[in-house]
């Protein structure tokens, strides 16, 4: 398993009782010559279904990383990723590093 949580995102999640989280589907921005990966939200829980969107079956993998709950899409399961938390002013987010855009 190659997914990891840092220590900032681990205490994050600790403090808050979180015992799972969730990465979204990449999204992809195509432009006329190249295309472009975001990196995939995180949630704070099990994954969100956005309304009217069902998930196949198989398309996330459950992952148990340094005690945490960690759902991630199967074709993102062995890359080496981590989920961090970052910081803008007071806010706190969960993030994932490591991701090239392309």
């Amino acid at each position: 398993m190659m997914w990891t949580i840092s220590p900032e995102a681990l205490a994050f999640l600790e403090r808050r009782e979180v015992k799972t989280i969730s990465v979204d589907m990449p999204i992809i921005v195509n432009g006329c010559c190249l295309q472009i990966s975001e990196p995939p939200p995180v949630y704070v829980g099990e994954l969100k279904v956005r309304k009217g969107l069902k998930i196949p079956e198989g398309s996330y993998t459950a992952l148990e990383v340094q005690g945490i709950k960690l759902n991630v899409p199967s074709h993102l399961s062995n890359m080496n990723l981590m989920v961090d938390l970052t910081r803008f002013f007071h806010r706190e987010k969960l993030v994932v590093e490591g991701w090239n855009l392309c």
